[in-house]
């Protein structure tokens, strides 16, 4: 075989292989010296463990959202009203999604002005806590239809 075969053969293995190694959890990076004073960086840690590991700045956080969370994120942010006299109401509104790890944004309605933007938006009839996912309020704190909306809007389940 020629060099131009096995370099050919060589790269096709390694596109062949590099998916595979893609889905792998990322290893850390060593770094250490040898006897000859030689800077070596390697994905295994030499004999003897004399090597440190190297940290990057900017590496990937251990736990990603997968992709359906960040379109879910993208396509239907999630709000939460609340008031200060919606008390365990409001505390189980917010458990709920935070256990769900469904990130959202909280109003308090607290002045006259919150208030008749509040009504404005959602009736005068509306019942405090109200999450609106996208564009689609539900009022009153009701755990079975908060989780079917988040579930149709693609938020995992946690």
């Amino acid at each position: 075989m020629t060099n131009i075969t096995i370099n050919f053969l060589a790269a096709a293995l390694m596109i062949a292989i590099a998916p595979a190694n893609a889905m792998a959890e990322p290893s850390a990076i060593y770094r250490w010296k040898d006897h000859k004073g030689h800077l070596h960086y390697s994905d295994k840690p030499p004999p003897g463990n004399r090597a440190e590991p190297i940290e990057f700045a900017n590496q990937a956080p251990a736990s990603t959202p997968s992709y359906a969370a960040r379109k879910a994120v993208q396509d239907f942010p999630v709000t939460l009203f609340t008031s200060a006299n919606c008390k365990q109401l409001c505390e189980d509104a917010r458990d709920l999604l935070e256990k769900r790890e469904v990130p959202f944004v909280e109003h308090r309605i607290g002045t006259e002005a919150d208030l008749t933007a509040f009504y404005k938006r959602f009736g005068d009839a509306a019942e405090i806590p109200i999450l609106t996912v996208g564009t689609m309020p539900l009022t009153g704190f009701e755990p079975v239809g908060w989780n079917r909306l988040l579930d149709l809007a693609g938020y995992p389940k946690r």
